[in-house]
C-alpha cells in the first residue's frame, strides 16, 4: 500500500475538518429553528373570546325607517336603529333613535341623558354606569335644539350590555350619522360571549398570527 505524501495528508485533514465544520452548523441552525418555533408558539396569545361582526355598514334611513340588530346572533334583536324624517316650513328634520327591543335586553352607557359616543379603546365593563334605553337620540338634523345627539356628523362607539341566558355581557356598536341625519350606518359591533367580562371599544378579538409567518422565517434563517 502507497503511503500517502504530506500534502494528500494535509488536505485529508482540511476535508475533515471541513465535514465536521458543515455538520456543526447544521445541527445548530436546526436547534436554532426548533428553538425559534417554540418561542413564536409560545408567544401567540391564547384566542379571545370576542365575538366580531365584521364590516357591515347597515344603513338606517327614512325609507327602511328602523333596523333591528341581533348582536349576539341568538335569534333574537337586541337593538333597534330608528331613522324619522318630517316636513316643517322651512326644512326637513331628520331623527335618528336607538332603543333596546324590550327593558330588559339592553343598556347603554350615557352623556347628559343621551347615548354617548366613546372613542376607540374605551373599556365597556360593570365599572361603568348603565343606563335604561327607551327611545335615545342619536343625532338630528336642521334644527336649532341645543342637544342635537352625539351622533350628529360623528362617527363613534356605543358602550352596550345586555342580557344572554340570563347572564351580562357586554359589547359595542360603532356607528355614524351624516351632516343632516337623513341617514345612519351601523358600521361593525361586537361583544364579549364571557359573562361579566368587559370589551374595549372597536376590539375586534383578531390577533397577529404569527403561526402564517413560520416557513418564511425558517426558510429566511436557511438561506
Amino acid at each position: 500500500m502507497r503511503k500517502q505524501t504530506l500534502d494528500e495528508r494535509l488536505q485529508g485533514y482540511e476535508r475533515e475538518a471541513l465535514e465536521k465544520e458543515n455538520c456543526s452548523n447544521s445541527l445548530l441552525y436546526a436547534a436554532s429553528a426548533i428553538s425559534s418555533v417554540g418561542l413564536l408558539l409560545t408567544a401567540i396569545p391564547s384566542e379571545a373570546a370576542i365575538q366580531y361582526s365584521g364590516i357591515k355598514n347597515q344603513e338606517v334611513n327614512a325609507a327602511q325607517n328602523s333596523f333591528k340588530l341581533d348582536i349576539d346572533g341568538d335569534g333574537s334583536p337586541d337593538f333597534t336603529f330608528n331613522a324619522v324624517c318630517t316636513m316643517s316650513a322651512s326644512s326637513t328634520i331628520c331623527t335618528q333613535t336607538f332603543s333596546a327591543v324590550s327593558a330588559s335586553s339592553g343598556q347603554v352607557i350615557k352623556s347628559n341623558g343621551l347615548p354617548a359616543n366613546l372613542g376607540s379603546n374605551y373599556a365597556v365593563s360593570n365599572q361603568r354606569v348603565f343606563a335604561a334605553i327607551s327611545v335615545d337620540e342619536l343625532a338630528i338634523g336642521n334644527t336649532s335644539v341645543y342637544d342635537r345627539g352625539y351622533f350628529l356628523d360623528r362617527q363613534g362607539y356605543l358602550g352596550v350590555s345586555f342580557k344572554l341566558s340570563g347572564n351580562t355581557h357586554y359589547g359595542w356598536i360603532q356607528y355614524k350619522a351624516n351632516a343632516d341625519a337623513s341617514i345612519g350606518t351601523i358600521v361593525d359591533w361586537a361583544y364579549e360571549d364571557t359573562p361579566d367580562v368587559s370589551i374595549k371599544t372597536g376590539d375586534t378579538g383578531k390577533k397577529f398570527n404569527w403561526n402564517l409567518f413560520l416557513p418564511a422565517i425558517i426558510n429566511g434563517n436557511r438561506n
